[in-house]
């Protein structure tokens, strides 16, 4: 029986951060492409809309990053086989501090300012907490950021922050980095730990993740 698997990528980002996975050949593969929100859509509500695109049964998701959070939201209100997460989070006890200091200070104001201020020189940043190595990354992450929607970035910096969950599927697999920057590994309980990966991983270590999924997805 052929199975279905689809990909969730992090917040901004699109399947390329896919091209170096490989999955068993008795996988049919679909990404799940982000959807623009509503700029008061709740998180619950999104994922109803994104899990509605979801055309089988029993199926496995992979998310990276925002994408792991909205795969658990997904997991939350339909019947999901599996679902494997990379250097992403799965409760609000991994959070972390920096989510919380924002969210109490207020910060989340900010991005009531204009687009110039808060997202035209974010590129450093941007580039830091993703652990971007080569010269292809970088040029990935440039052209991710030339090309995200702000509305959507406002939209899932509150997300992120303001997210709570404590509901874990059965069965999930969470995969992390050693050196992940933007969820500090010391905070994750993972099942595996590639110690070199960073928030990027899923591109530059795809190598080690691949070995992981043979063995996740028999």
């Amino acid at each position: 029986m052929n199975k279905h698997l689809y990909l969730l990528s992090g917040m901004g980002a699109d399947e390329r951060i896919f091209r170096y996975l490989s999955f068993p050949a008795d996988y049919t593969v679909h990404y799940l492409d982000w959807l623009t929100p509503d700029p008061d859509e709740t998180f619950p509500a999104y994922a109803a809309r994104m899990a509605a695109r979801i055309e089988h049964e029993h199926v496995t998701l992979i998310g990276v990053s925002f994408g792991g959070m909205l795969s658990l939201e997904i997991a939350r209100q339909r019947s999901i086989q599996k679902v494997i997460l990379i250097s992403s989070i799965k409760n609000t006890g991994e959070k972390p501090p920096y989510l919380a200091w924002v969210r109490k200070t207020g910060m989340l104001q900010l991005l009531r300012l204009p687009d110039s201020i808060i997202f035209t020189r974010r590129k450093g940043l941007v580039k830091l907490f993703l652990n971007a190595e080569t010269a292809e990354e970088h040029e990935l992450l440039a052209e991710y950021m030339n090309k995200t929607a702000y509305g959507y970035l406002r939209w899932g910096i509150r997300m992120v922050v303001n997210w709570q969950n404590d509901f874990i599927p059965s069965s999930l697999v969470h995969i992390h980095g050693g050196k992940d920057r933007t969820f500090p590994s010391k905070l994750i309980k993972a099942d595996y730990i590639i110690p070199t990966g960073g928030h990027f991983m899923v591109y530059n270590r795809a190598t080690e993740i691949n070995e992981i999924l043979q063995k996740e997805l028999l």
